[in-house]
């Protein structure tokens, strides 16, 4: 098992590779990262990455830690931390992700669910201000 360096989302153990001459009808199921480069119909599901190289494309649902686009995906994509959208990628579906990264340049076509944000409230600190005649 080689590790592998995906462009947007850092390192991590690179499993399984599905060349750029295969395809490939069904459910893929790992443990580690994940790299298309050729063409996929039916569900991709990875304990870690899966990356879509800029000549790959899928046809399905990806269900992820982190997802990269770099090609087509015509499907779901729901990713428990980052869905990243490379500059000549296209994605025609909805996605959920925690954090999501759009390239210029992108296509997307569908809707983002990020999940509920919590944000405080700002509050001002009180400050205290002596007024007093010299």
């Amino acid at each position: 098992m080689a590790k592998g360096h995906n462009k947007m989302s850092g390192s991590g153990e690179l499993s399984t590779i599905i060349g750029v001459d295969a395809s490939l009808e069904g459910r893929l199921n790992v443990e580690h990262s994940m790299r298309v480069d050729g063409r996929i119909k039916g569900e991709l599901v990875s304990g870690e990455t899966v990356t879509i190289g800029p000549g790959g494309q899928v046809e399905g649902d990806i269900t992820a830690r982190d997802i990269i686009v770099g090609g087509a995906v015509t499907g779901k994509l729901n990713a428990s931390g980052k869905v990243g959208l490379e500059s000549k990628s296209v994605l025609s579906g909805d996605l959920k992700a925690s954090r999501l990264v759009i390239q210029e340049g992108a296509v997307f076509n569908g809707t983002s669910d990020m999940g509920k944000v919590q944000r405080k409230p700002v509050v001002p600190t009180p400050r205290k201000i002596n007024l007093t005649e010299d």
